[in-house]
């Protein structure tokens, strides 16, 4: 970690206005001083290794994840309105799946810990919300190749009178997860 000389002012007089205010808080500032004053800026990236990572999530990685649950939104949405025949239908040609999202794995995609946070703290794609979100294998290659036969259908969907997937659409959308 580099701190500018002024970067060093500011963050003393903020730790002075802390103490002063006697402001309960993460930040321990007597330690984060004791860092700045005596050179070992390196000890706060291991004390605060939940704030200063560098595992920032790439906008590419937003955008897939983003694209990926709106897809699954609009597969489920589809599927659950599907009579029992359609439901049957769409299942028998993708070898009896079930289409519902089954989230991303946890431990090998950064998608994961991004649809977490839009679903659970930003509270976006509400239907995926108290989910298991953790797939435990990695899915993303399968989701992308879904995407490219969804994206064309996307969008075209908002220029007709129903906006849900077709039966023919849906089964497309998910043999192309193969």
């Amino acid at each position: 970690m580099q701190l500018t000389s002024g970067e060093k002012i500011i963050i003393a007089m903020l730790a002075d206005l802390h103490k002063a205010l006697k402001i309960e808080g993460e930040i321990d500032t007597d330690l984060l001083m004791d860092a700045i004053y005596n050179g070992h800026l390196w000890s706060l990236e291991w004390d605060y290794s939940g704030l200063l990572h560098a595992n920032e999530a790439s906008p590419l990685h937003v955008k897939e994840t983003t694209d990926i649950l709106e897809m699954w939104d609009f597969i489920e949405i589809a599927f659950e309105q599907l009579n029992d025949e359609g439901q049957a239908r769409v299942k028998a040609e993708n070898n009896n799946f079930e289409p519902v999202f089954r989230g991303f794995d946890g431990n090998n995609e950064k998608h994961f810990g991004i649809a977490k946070h839009l679903i659970e703290r930003m509270g976006r794609f509400e239907s995926f919300k108290g989910r298991a979100l953790n797939s435990h294998s990695q899915v993303v290659p399968h989701y992308l190749r879904m995407l490219k036969v969804f994206e064309p259908i996307r969008n075209q969907i908002s220029m007709r009178s129903n906006t849900s997937l077709t039966e023919d659409e849906l089964i497309a959308v998910l043999k192309a997860r193969q």
